[in-house]
């Protein structure tokens, strides 16, 4: 026992001197080299459209002034989409799409097929000759099955909502679910990834708490998604994390593009059912 005290004694000790010291440690950092960065969401019955942009270093000043979009929007590429024998070429024009707001400054003339198996070939050729590839396929359709309101038994002003869908046991399948309230533009209650690993039955069910009332309107948006953009929005997701704690590992964003300009960002193909619901008994 006298050994342990002294033992606990030593490192009390030891711990309240180390809390006086102090040394400034001075780090140098490798120049940050930026990268073309690719996001291409492919929407059935939607213009084909892409947004090229510049990546910023994490100490890059980030000014939101006029000169934003000029600094971080690569113009000038050559982007193609090529798909059952067609090429279509995207023209470097900036637009928007106001529900939920994207921006994009590459857009096509033609729409996006909704044949699922459908395989798609993107290429971007540089201003400086540096080339960026990648593929795509569409996803069957997954329709919400149904959704169901159900009331608190003990408060009974609130209620929760569910959602189903039916998963194909025979295949591996990704999923992303969001859910709004009011409308698409408002911050999502709900944004996460989800896949069939852990499913017993064919039926995959989504919920909310009791948290609604009377007249709430909810969202749902249940999307089919590939692997890789699995793969892309968690690593997304744990990069973010990554920043906001200085003692984390950093994590690096698993991309499906790829060519000499070393890109990052994705191209995948969205397919999704959105269902809007009124909150009532």
């Amino acid at each position: 026992m006298n050994a342990i005290k002294y033992i606990l004694s030593s490192l009390a000790l030891i711990f309240l001197a180390a809390c006086n010291l102090e040394k400034e440690v001075d780090i140098e950092l490798p120049g940050y080299e930026r990268q073309p960065v690719v996001e291409c969401y492919l929407e059935p019955g939607k213009p084909f459209r892409l947004l090229l942009t510049q990546s910023y270093g994490f100490f890059d000043p980030f000014g939101l002034d006029s000169s934003f979009l000029q600094k971080t929007l690569l113009d000038g590429a050559t982007v193609t989409i090529s798909y059952n024998g067609q090429v279509d070429t995207l023209r470097n024009l900036l637009s928007v799409d106001p529900s939920p707001l994207k921006i994009f400054n590459y857009s096509g003339q033609n729409l996006v097929p909704a044949t699922p198996g459908m395989v798609y070939d993107l290429n971007i050729i540089l201003p400086d000759g540096k080339t960026i590839d990648g593929q795509a396929t569409l996803l069957p359709f997954v329709p919400i099955d149904s959704i169901k309101v159900e009331w608190n038994a003990e408060r009974d002003t609130l209620a929760r909502v569910l959602t189903y869908i039916s998963d194909d046991p025979g295949q591996e399948n990704f999923y992303r679910r969001m859910l709004n309230y009011a409308t698409l533009d408002s911050i999502p209650e709900q944004d996460f990834l989800a896949n069939d690993r852990i499913a017993t039955t064919n039926l995959i069910a989504f919920g909310t708490g009791y948290e609604l009332v009377e007249g709430d309107t909810v969202i749902n948006t249940i999307f089919h998604i590939s692997r890789e953009y699995y793969n892309y929005i968690e690593s997304v997701q744990l990069a973010v994390i990554g920043n906001l704690n200085p003692f984390a590992q950093p994590s690096p964003i698993k991309s499906n593009v790829r060519g000499s300009a070393n890109p990052l960002g994705i191209f995948t193909c969205l397919v999704y059912d959105r269902d809007t619901t009124i909150i009532h008994r």
